[in-house]
Formats: structure tokens, C-alpha cells, sequence
């Protein structure tokens, strides 16, 4: 039996701080595309999807994710890629609770962002 070496949590959220900051980066490389994705995220968690629109707006959101990947595999935006796209692992059983954690992750996001964000007085 292989021994497998689990990472410490110093390693864990070393490897989540460094998520968060490739995620940050993607958003400001990737603006539009990431105000629409917090757009369609919000309107699919404020009211239910029909069935036949699901496919279509899996895609429309794998799409958007797809595109903010383009800065890193290690950001946020991949794992939710994979788990939304229903050309990829992505099921409508899951698909609003993928949602509902992207977007808690996003909030995550923000926070890092807007405290990397140094004000300085003027006078």
C-alpha cells in the first residue's frame, strides 16, 4: 500500500491564498466577462431554472468560466468550470448548489481583492 502524503494546513491555505490571488487576477484581466458571470450567477440563485433552460445556461456560464481559466488552472473559476459544464461533469441536480458556492467563492474573492486595494490620503 502506498503511502500518501497529505498536505499540512499551513500547505492548504497557502495553496487557497494563492487560489484567491489567481482568481483576482483573472477578474481584472477578464472585467466583462466577470460582471456577467456575478449577473447570471445572481439570477440563477434568485429564481429556479426551467429544465429546458438549463443546458443553455450551464453553457452560457461554463463559458464565462471558461474564459476567466484563461489566466490559471489554480484559480476558482476551474473548479467550478469543470463542475457546471454539462459537457464536462456538470448535472442539472447539482447545478443551482454549484452556483450558490461560486458565489459565496466570490465573495472570498472580493474581500482579497479589496484589501490588496491600498488607499493613500492626499492633501
Amino acid at each position: 500500500m502506498k503511502d500518501i502524503m497529505l498536505p499540512t494546513m499551513k500547505e492548504l491555505k497557502k495553496r487557497r491564498l494563492e487560489s484567491l490571488r489567481i482568481s483576482a487576477k483573472a477578474i481584472s484581466e477578464h472585467p466583462n466577462e466577470y460582471q456577467e458571470l456575478k449577473v447570471l450567477v445572481s439570477k440563477i440563485l434568485s429564481k429556479p431554472v426551467d429544465i429546458g433552460d438549463y443546458y443553455k445556461t450551464a453553457k452560457r456560464l461554463s463559458g464565462l468560466l471558461e474564459k476567466m481559466v484563461e489566466t490559471g488552472p489554480e484559480s476558482i473559476f476551474y473548479y467550478y468550470y469543470k463542475s457546471i459544464d454539462p459537457r464536462k461533469s456538470g448535472q442539472a441536480r447539482y447545478f443551482r448548489v454549484n452556483c450558490l458556492d461560486l458565489n459565496e467563492q466570490l465573495k472570498y474573492v472580493n474581500e482579497l481583492r479589496i484589501d490588496r486595494r491600498k488607499m493613500r490620503l492626499i492633501q
